[in-house]
């Protein structure tokens, strides 16, 4: 258990010095006016209202801009636009983000973060709110106090108005209001609008890859007598690796499922046989990185074991033994390799997989463990 919580440290410290940008094509516009091209770091929206990680176009460094610091940056075909603004907070005290600029007019619609809107009207009138889904366990009340200044800087449009105090308040549905709004009080059609539609951009590489792969497992069984048996067993799985870019460049998900069928035996005594089916949920962070045309990868995490059932032929003067485990969990670490083709990838992965299992045995009362420890190599494709 040592050597894995070595292995689980290594591959968390491995992970963490090998962090990476997710770089997008933008620009900056200084406070001056001047507009300066390069690569831009594309996070969350959260971490993007927080700052700009830029490097321009011939440099060979990278420079985190704040809030202030510049007037505005942007990403590349329509992207997602920020700008610097100087938002009240709810202890009335400012701060300066970078804002997502979604409709600009007489009526101007900002998103900071995740979850908070900003309405911002011709007098510089401002108010905010969030549209995160607790806002449909509030109570009418809460919702008045919250929307108040909302539906004020609203009133000019009675249908606008109505639309705000809906409770299951979106980003989109928030632009439908503000864009009611604009066409109700711009009657004349002169009103300059521009909705900034960065709905999709900058274009986010696929999060979800399924994969699908066979492999050969050797695996020893130590019971509770201390005899141990040792076997192999062709295995084989399927499940998907789910990226995070946006919150930490080659950071994913391991998401799997593998069912294997061996027998083992004893090496000293041969009468001491045991034949097992098994299928194995998997769930667990990894980390990939890019080294030349390839792409590497380390993982760990915990196994569920969803079905077990072996059957433990006899030994000493005991007969068989058909028992299912009790309470059935391990952990897993690896390392892989990829080999990006056209439409998928080739993959080869090293496991080690340790498993803590409790079994109650027909003829004694008490709980005993079974350890099993085994190695799979396995290779297949991603999509």
């Amino acid at each position: 258990m040592k050597k894995l919580s070595f292995i689980f440290s290594f591959l968390f410290v491995a992970t963490m010095a090998m962090a990476q940008q997710n770089l997008r094509e933008g620009y900056v516009i200084t406070l001056e006016g001047d507009t300066l091209h390069g690569m831009i770091d594309f996070r969350t929206s959260a971490m993007n209202a927080k700052r700009c990680v830029f490097k321009e176009n011939g440099a060979t460094e990278f420079k985190t801009y704040l809030p202030g610091e510049i007037d505005s940056y942007r990403f590349l075909h329509n992207g997602i636009y920020y700008v610097s603004k100087n938002v009240l907070k709810e202890d009335n005290t400012r701060e300066m983000v970078f804002a997502e600029y979604v409709i600009r007019g007489n009526m101007n619609l900002y998103q900071i973060g995740s979850y908070e809107m900003l309405l911002v009207d011709e007098d510089g009138n401002e108010a905010s709110f969030s549209v995160t889904k607790a806002r449909s366990a509030k109570s009418q009340d809460a919702l008045r106090e919250e929307m108040g200044d909302v539906w004020k800087m609203l009133s000019k449009s009675e249908k606008a108005g109505n639309m705000i105090w809906a409770l299951n308040k979106s980003r989109d549905n928030t632009k439908k209001t503000v864009m009611t709004y604009i066409d109700d009080v711009c009657t004349d059609g002169h009103c300059e609008v521009f909705e900034y539609r960065a709905k999709n951009t900058p274009e986010e590489d696929r999060a979800v890859h399924p994969w699908v792969k066979v492999g050969y497992k050797a695996t020893q069984y130590k019971f509770y007598n201390d005899k141990t048996v040792t076997g192999y067993a062709p295995q084989v799985s399927a499940g998907a690796d789910i990226h995070w870019d946006r919150l930490f460049k080659g950071l994913m998900v391991n998401v799997g499922i593998a069912y294997e069928s061996a027998k083992a035996t004893s090496d000293k005594e041969k009468y001491l046989r045991v034949k097992f089916n098994q299928l194995d949920l998997m769930l667990g962070p990894g980390y990939q990185f890019q080294v030349g045309a390839l792409k590497t990868r380390v993982k760990c995490g915990a196994i569920y074991r969803a079905f077990s059932r072996d059957f433990a032929y006899p030994w000493g003067n005991y007969p068989g033994l058909d028992f299912k485990f009790d309470e059935q969990f391990g952990l897993y670490a690896g390392a892989g390799l990829e080999i990006p083709l056209k439409k998928f990838s080739l993959i080869c992965d090293l496991d080690y997989i340790y498993d803590y299992n409790i079994h109650r045995k027909h003829y004694y009362p008490e709980k005993t463990k079974v350890l099993q420890n085994g190695i799979c190599l396995s290779a297949g494709v991603k999509f």
